[in-house]
């Protein structure tokens, strides 16, 4: 079917280029494909087309030197290409930048062709005076075959052709098999009913409302879906939705077992509570943790049930891995320490939370195209962690962690494709073709929206060995993906300018004059002139102008110290609760001598918990600017009780962390005692 689809495909790009030259030779043409393989394929071919006609810029509407100019503002390669022939592409996988330029041609009439993926018909206005539909299947990731378009798809796309207001008329072309032409021609000339889709949401629909407090009952979801376009079309065809008539006590009573179906769903995957009394109609719905972060963080109802379970293994994973290695702890009143931890347990926790992650139901449709899972397989071979963590947590590191052979249907599932994108992101790692380029932009794009889901679900669970920890470590999967360094790198690597090669230079250069290699935090928190002279020397035989720069990079980084530590204790009256409260002073320090830097403020965490059984007691996170010093009065709030329990011995302490989300290496702790 694949091979089949693929050469009807290319069979009609030439009936689509004589289509154009017949009806449209001198107006907008939009073609609508399948993907944005097929964008680029489809442009490419016009473009030969054109050419064997010896007009290959005959869809171009400005000047050679303009579009030139213009090309070498695009990101895309294909798009670069494809623009200064006067046919543009449009895709989601194109950056804001590109997709604004190519509208903006479009619009003005520079480029006579855009060849877009369906999601334009419902996106951008961009009328034509002709529109080619090449093809009504597209690929459905979930059932891993092409399917039809919906009919209300096709409607829209042809309805970009002659728009009101744009043009004066229009035409349009669907380009079909022959066993589809009869059905198409019926219902594009009949008048076609507007169903509602919401049945397929029923579940994150109701959990939302349900979430948020509209819904407290089941008799009160009913009522909501009696006012909804949804039970509209079931009282005016019911047959479609299976309701037994279209009367109202039929609608009521099926509406009714779609809310018990729906809310049991719900119930199964950990989303509500049902309080069941004597009427079923008055049971009473409450919200859950889980259903609360599907509906914060639009999610699919079954995705946190999969973040839960991954929370606990991911505990169980650094509890494990800080007991065999028996990690060291701060000691009470030495002041501020590096933040450290060893690279078996930074990859092993990070490695499992972006599998984690990239197992749950978000990525179910990340398309898997024909004979992809042979190039998953070669992908798997280059990354660190390869398939899936399962030889890492069997104690290999790095590259010793991948597994010797993964059957090729392994490597058809969206979700390893979905692993392996995210490592070949990580490691800056070839990607074997442009598609993959912009699938991992899908996808890495959607990870930090999951990821705080999953800490948020994280940190209900304060009382469990190892929140502590786990919390901590959201932290650093943020540091690794913003600063695209792996864990094992050290954090100079993100430093703009400094590559591995001029770091191994470095060393060797600290080796010979029998210095030791100093950390970046290290570094930082030298005075100026005192670091510069570090790195002069470093950095030998360098131009000093490159010194200049680095030294401005980490100075550009904030520095955080704290001081005038306190910690009190009070008792809730009402409820007898005793509180600890650690005030503190908070300061941190960007000395950058360049221009004001611009942008969103970087967030700090700062993470409090026990040294014994490694339990949660607190977690905040603060917005911090990008320049100058700021101070900050800051009180932590936490159970006393459960500090005391855990804090060990002489008093006992707890552990304060303050965690950077967008840069390593500078991250700090500090002891401080109860008492």
């Amino acid at each position: 079917q694949t091979l089949s689809l693929y050469h009807r495909m290319a069979t009609m790009n030439k009936p689509a280029y004589a289509a154009i030259k017949e009806y449209s030779p001198n107006n907008p043409t939009l073609i609508f494909v399948a993907s944005r393989r097929q964008t680029r394929l489809t442009a490419f071919d016009l473009i030969s087309y054109a050419a064997g006609d010896e007009n290959p810029r005959s869809f171009l509407g400005c000047s050679d030197d303009y579009i030139e100019s213009v090309a070498e503002s695009i990101q895309d390669e294909s798009l670069r290409h494809t623009i200064t022939y006067g046919i543009g592409l449009h895709h989601a996988g194109l950056s804001s930048n590109d997709r604004d330029i190519v509208e903006r041609l479009f619009l003005g009439g520079e480029i006579q062709v855009l060849v877009a993926t369906a999601t334009l018909a419902w996106g951008v206005n961009l009328p034509a005076r002709f529109v080619i539909v090449k093809g009504t299947e597209y690929f459905d990731a979930k059932t891993s075959r092409y399917v039809d378009y919906p009919l209300t798809d096709v409607l829209q796309m042809i309805g970009r052709a002659g728009r009101p207001g744009f043009d004066t008329e229009g035409k349009a072309l669907v380009m079909v098999e022959e066993s589809k032409k009869s059905f198409y021609k019926r219902f594009l000339y009949l008048p076609f009913p507007v169903e509602s889709c919401l049945e397929e949401r029923m579940c994150e629909n109701l959990n939302a409302e349900i979430a948020i407090g509209t819904i407290n009952s089941i008799g009160e979801a009913v009522a909501y879906l009696s006012w909804t376009f949804y039970a509209r079309r079931v009282a005016a065809n019911p047959s479609f939705y299976g309701a037994a008539a279209s009367k109202d006590e039929d609608v009521q009573e099926f509406l009714l077992s779609v809310v018990q179906e729906t809310t049991q769903k719900l119930k199964n995957h950990g989303c509500v509570e049902i309080d069941k009394t004597d009427d079923e109609i008055d049971n009473a719905l409450q919200p859950t943790i889980l259903g609360k972060t599907a509906s914060n963080y639009y999610l699919q109802y079954r995705t946190p049930k999969q973040m839960l379970v991954g929370v606990k293994e991911a505990r169980r994973l650094m509890m494990g891995c800080i007991e065999e290695s028996n990690e060291p702890l701060p000691k009470p009143r030495t002041g501020l320490m590096p933040f450290e931890r060893s690279t078996r347990l930074d990859e092993l926790s990070v490695a499992w939370i972006l599998y984690a992650l990239s197992s749950t139901h978000e990525f179910d449709e990340l398309p898997v195209r024909h004979n992809e899972e042979h190039l998953n397989a070669e992908l798997a071979e280059k990354v660190m962690w390869g398939a899936d963590t399962s030889s890492l947590l069997k104690g290999g590191l790095g590259s010793n962690a991948r597994q010797a052979e993964i059957s090729l249907d392994v490597m058809a599932d969206p979700h390893t494709k979905c692993f392996l994108l995210l490592q070949a992101y990580l490691e800056h790692a070839k990607m074997p073709i442009s598609d993959y380029v912009n699938d991992a932009k899908t996808v890495v794009d959607q990870i930090p929206r999951l990821l705080s889901a999953m800490q948020f679900i994280a940190l209900q669970e304060t009382t469990a060995a190892g929140s502590f920890e786990l919390a901590c470590q959201f932290s650093r999967v943020r540091q690794i993906l913003s600063t695209r360094t792996m864990v094992d790198e050290t954090p100079w690597t993100q430093l703009a300018g400094v590559t591995l090669k001029g770091l191994r230079q470095m060393e060797k250069n600290a080796k010979s004059k029998k210095m030791t290699m100093p950390s970046l935090r290290e570094v930082r928190m030298m005075p100026r002139d005192e670091a510069a002279r570090q790195l002069r020397s470093l950095l030998a035989g360098k131009q000093s102008g490159m010194n200049a720069d680095l030294l401005d990079s980490i100075y550009s980084l904030p520095l955080m110290t704290i001081g005038n530590i306190q910690v009190s204790q009070h008792v809730e009256k009402v409820t007898g609760t005793i509180n600890g409260i650690v005030s503190l002073e908070l300061i941190i320090n960007e000395d950058s001598r360049r221009k004001k830097q611009h942008g969103d403020p970087m967030n700090l965490a700062l993470v409090l918990g026990t040294p014994q059984r490694r339990t949660l007691l607190s977690y905040q996170s603060i917005g911090i600017g990008r320049n100058g010093t700021v101070k900050k009065s800051v009180n932590i709030s936490f159970d006393w009780n459960t500090a005391n329990a855990n804090g060990g011995e002489d008093g006992g302490v707890v552990i304060l962390r303050l965690l950077l989300s967008d840069v390593r290496g500078l991250d700090a702790e500090i002891a401080i005692p109860l008492r």
